[in-house]
């Protein structure tokens, strides 16, 4: 520890983890158990569980902290705030229990592959670790393969039992062992089935969709909206579980649920995130996170035809290339100066928000792989890649992500930014893709 402390360039910050699902706003102070003076203050809203907060100290502070420990206290509200606690010792899960990190600047990157290649990079079951998961799966193409394939293993062992049956509770909190709770909770199955295309769950997956898909509004039967997110959390996961089974039905089901989706979500050179079933209402215009659903389940359901002799020449295959160029062509032209995205493309006074550029780069980067865009828009995914990099912690994770959207447009316009996997999870599939090895590219 105090070799810490003498260290010129150190880095410390108090942190905790969520664990359980919040749905408000609350301040919490951290103070000095003796003294009991205030060290700083977290703004927590929204939060999900494994979404760690931090709170920076000074060495002064780190001293201080060390001889009279800390104590925790929600201010001007009596709610309650549910954090990790020790877990038991378990070192796998340290990262999630309350610490104080100490760390030295410079090792950024080295150490974004290693709290990636763990289960520091978990998530809640759905969308969030299906980001993680393809990220993972990706960093197998730059030297990865062993650590990636054992970490993947470690994640899945968190909501998946020995008989192949899902575990786990869905975003708002709620039991959902067993089935799948909704068009958010079925990203993580196209991983699954690119490693075990027998798995029990790609069969339960694709019975899901039978039962519950209302095929021409490209949406499943007790949802209302149409939106982004369904081009990659839906119609991805099909196009690979499609390839990889030989399913027809399934490979032309996978094309509508894009095509549909640019036909609902695009307005000339704008897209929406969401559509309410009827069509009259459309919001969170150019998000940036909208993007990344939209241009990442376009150009990864692309690369998995393309790659399928039965399937590349696909009737929709055409028009899915044209619009991921026409997309493509939209977002380069609204980055902002050192290339990455503000929170709504083209609205700068929103902020750079990190997760939707870590996204639309990787699209963007795994486009010219497959021979989408000129190779030259690599240029482009590898200057965000260098930009996304001083937003890391000096451990590794990744920073200014725009939270996720229970808190509606008020909470995404107002600059509040936190730290995520998932946005590690797409900043991994961006550096696959930048780093990979050109003969052996991303598939």
């Amino acid at each position: 520890m105090q070799r810490f402390l003498d260290t010129p360039h150190l880095a410390a910050r108090l942190r905790i983890t969520i664990a359980v699902e919040m749905r408000e706003v609350l301040f919490v102070e951290a103070y000095l158990l003796d003294s009991g003076e205030r060290l700083g203050s977290y703004d927590i809203r929204y939060a999900y569980v494994f979404q760690p907060f931090e709170l920076p100290l000074t060495r002064t502070q780190v001293q201080a902290a060390l001889r009279q420990g800390i104590g925790l206290r929600i201010i001007e509200t009596d709610s309650t705030l549910w954090v990790f606690d020790g877990l038991s010792a378990d070192d796998r899960r340290k990262f999630f229990t309350p610490h104080l990190m100490l760390a030295e600047e410079g090792q950024r990157i080295r150490q974004f592959r290693q709290r990636m290649m763990s289960l520091d990079s978990l998530q809640p079951f759905g969308w969030l670790e299906g980001c993680v998961l393809d990220g993972l799966y990706d960093m197998r193409w730059v030297g990865e393969t062993n650590r990636a394939e054992q970490a993947i293993a470690g994640h899945m062992g968190q909501y998946v039992n020995d008989n192949g049956q899902l575990i786990y509770e869905d975003l708002h909190g709620l039991p959902s062992d067993g089935r799948f709770s909704g068009i958010e909770s079925t990203l993580p199955i196209a991983v699954i089935a690119k490693l075990t295309p027998d798995h029990p769950l790609v069969g339960q997956l694709v019975s899901y969709w039978n039962s519950h898909l209302v095929e021409e509004k490209g949406i499943l039967s007790a949802e209302t909206s149409l939106t982004a997110e369904g081009a990659y959390t839906m119609g991805y996961p099909m196009a690979v579980i499609a390839s990889r089974l030989g399913n027809d039905q399934l490979a032309q089901t996978a094309l509508r649920q894009l095509l549909l989706r640019r036909k609902a979500l695009t307005d000339g050179r704008d897209l929406y995130g969401i559509v309410s079933g009827s069509g009259q209402k459309r919001i969170m215009r150019n998000w940036a996170r909208s993007y990344t659903w939209y241009m990442l389940g376009f150009v990864r359901t692309f690369m998995e035809f393309q790659g399928s002799r039965r399937y590349a020449k696909l009737a929709g295959m055409e028009e899915v290339s044209a619009e991921f160029r026409r997309m493509s062509e939209i977002a380069l032209s609204r980055r902002e100066p050192g290339g990455l995205w503000s929170c709504f493309l083209g609205e700068p006074e929103t902020g750079i928000e990190t997760s939707g550029s870590a996204g639309i780069a990787a699209a963007l980067a795994l486009g010219a792989r497959a021979g989408l865009l000129p190779h030259a828009t690599l240029d482009a995914a590898r200057e965000a890649m260098q930009a996304l990099e001083t937003y890391l912690t000096p451990d590794g994770v990744l920073q200014g992500v725009c939270q996720h959207n229970c808190g509606g447009l008020q909470l995404q316009r107002g600059g509040y930014r936190v730290l995520s996997q998932m946005g590690m999870g797409l900043m991994a599939q961006l550096y696959a893709a930048v780093y990979s090895e050109p003969e052996r590219g991303i598939a």
